[in-house]
């Protein structure tokens, strides 16, 4: 105490009550209205939409999640990956399903005649080569065989 008076004289001046306190006549009828107030709780329904809510909030958090993902990875991918190497695979594969086709139409006589006919009867101009280029090969496919 005589530390506190050298220390600080003004403080030690104060006096020392407790400041909070309760209103008149609080805890004469508490218990009635903590009575009345647990009734009115009981007497309640829960809400249904609250219940529906809470059963689909996880369904709903997973399902955003993956919706999240799917954008994060598919749509940077459909920009950055080139769409021309999957669209020429798929016209690769219908030009291999008609080669096919009009093969096994041909008979074995037909077919060694066309593997012995000179390949060298066929000219073509640079502008077909080009133009056949053009629309069979896309400009990613050049570029790979341009770097090898």
């Amino acid at each position: 105490m005589d530390e506190l008076e050298k220390n600080a004289p003004k403080l030690s001046k104060l006096k020392k009550e407790n400041p909070f306190g309760t209103p008149d006549k609080y805890f004469d009828d508490f218990s009635a209205r903590l009575q009345m107030k647990l009734e009115t709780e009981k007497r309640a329904v829960p809400n249904q939409q609250n219940r529906i809510i809470q059963f689909l909030k996880p369904a709903l958090g997973l399902a955003a999640s993956f919706a999240l993902i799917f954008m994060l990875v598919y749509w940077p991918l459909k920009t950055f990956v080139p769409n021309e190497v999957s669209n020429n695979t798929e016209l690769l594969d219908i030009n291999d399903m008609q080669y096919r086709t009009n093969l096994e139409g041909i008979d074995e006589n037909s077919f060694y005649t066309l593997l012995e006919e000179p390949t060298n009867s066929i000219k073509f101009s640079d502008e077909d080569l080009i133009s056949y280029v053009r629309t069979n090969v896309s400009e990613y496919e050049l570029y790979l065989a341009t770097n090898y």
